[in-house]
């Protein structure tokens, strides 16, 4: 390796992208820093196209990464990442980049007989007997200059890619799984995958626990939710730090902003309780009907034996088609899929997963 590979300048890396066009593979990574700020700051993108043809492009250099954009929407090349979602979205804020033709090597793997969300040291290890030393992982990759020996530890993520995705592929094609994979890649190329965190959803993911709350108290959570990540976005934070989710919780059932417990200044956290007692003000003062319903739904017992027993065949049923029992489905998806298995929107009831397990499960478990 020599630092001719680390790409400093817009020439270079027009040059690079033109050589990765030509061979119509693109390895990609990316490095990043995430401490305190809303999104991750972003020290460098590894990129190859197989081999020793690698580059590091250093993104804190500033140049305009239209190159890498376009590289990245053409279809005719195939982007090869490992755990592709975060990268992706890393780089869509990156360049603005929309992705496709998008081979997920993470992915892959939990259709080639590995576990689903096998680390790529792991699956290299085991699918190409490469071995990856482990010896910048606590680098600031924000930090420059940046190192030889970082940028060739850097480097290895991607240089083993596309051999990896032969062998994913070859395996595949020996277990008669391949469709199923190239189905769930093609999710990659849906723009939506890529767009801003919605502040009117957030609440939804935050777990209730034993909390009841009422229509009211789901509409101060909301309200609470969509103000942390406003207030998030607009202070370069970490949304957390304005209050856990718990936090959260407890001020839909108190109703009393001046409780929140946060990680900010006085002065910060003054004007945080301030707009947080303005949300829980707005919501309480929604009519009933314009209140949002619980997510979390609650099911009889009847429902969660079902599912118990689903999860348990699902299991066996994995095993001899030959696929990560979590790459199929969830205990949550599976729940709701036996309660109502003509609900079309669950994964369970389309594409490959209704072909190789959710037409049995139905039969054998959906409660009437």
């Amino acid at each position: 390796m020599n630092m001719k590979e680390l790409i400093r300048t817009l020439p270079e890396l027009t040059a690079a992208c033109e050589q990765v066009r030509a061979s119509g593979i693109l390895a990609l990574d990316t490095e990043f820093v995430w401490r305190s700020t809303y999104r991750p700051r972003l020290g460098i993108v590894q990129m190859g196209c197989g081999g020793e043809a690698s580059w590091a492009v250093d993104v804190m250099q500033g140049f305009d990464p239209a190159p890498l954009a376009e590289l990245i929407a053409d279809p005719s090349v195939v982007k090869i990442l490992h755990d592709a979602r975060q990268d992706l979205q890393h780089l869509h804020h990156y360049c603005g980049a929309l992705p496709q033709n998008v081979f997920d090597t993470q992915l892959a793997a939990a259709f080639a007989g590995f576990p689903q969300g096998i680390g790529l040291q792991k699956l290299l290890f085991e699918a190409l007997d490469v071995g990856l030393p482990k010896t910048e992982t606590c680098t600031d990759w924000t930090q420059r200059p940046l190192s030889e020996a970082q940028v060739r530890y850097a480097l290895d993520d991607v240089r083993y890619l596309p051999a990896l995705r032969e062998e994913l592929l070859k395996r595949t094609d020996g277990l008669g799984t391949r469709a199923w994979l190239e189905e769930e890649l093609g999710k990659y190329d849906d723009p939506e995958l890529y767009a801003d965190y919605d502040p009117e959803e957030g609440w939804k993911k935050i777990r209730l626990r034993r909390a009841r709350l009422d229509a009211h108290g789901l509409a101060v959570l909301k309200s609470l939710a969509a103000a942390r990540e406003e207030l998030a976005k607009e202070w370069d934070l970490l949304r957390n730090w304005l209050g856990e989710d718990e936090s959260l919780v407890f001020l839909a059932e108190t109703r009393d902003a001046q409780r929140l417990r946060h990680r900010l200044s006085h002065g910060q956290g003054a004007l945080v309780k301030s707009r947080y007692a303005a949300a829980i003000a707005a919501a309480e003062a929604l009519p009933a009907e314009e209140c949002p319903e619980n997510p979390h739904r609650r099911y009889i017992s009847e429902v969660l034996d079902a599912a118990d027993a689903a999860l348990d065949w699902l299991n066996v049923r994995a095993e001899e088609i030959h696929v990560a029992p979590t790459m199929i489905a969830n205990r949550a998806t599976v729940t709701a899929f036996v309660d109502d298995v003509n609900d079309e929107s669950n994964p369970l009831a389309t594409g490959w997963r209704w072909e190789a397990v959710g037409a049995d499960m139905a039969e054998k478990f959906g409660v009437e």
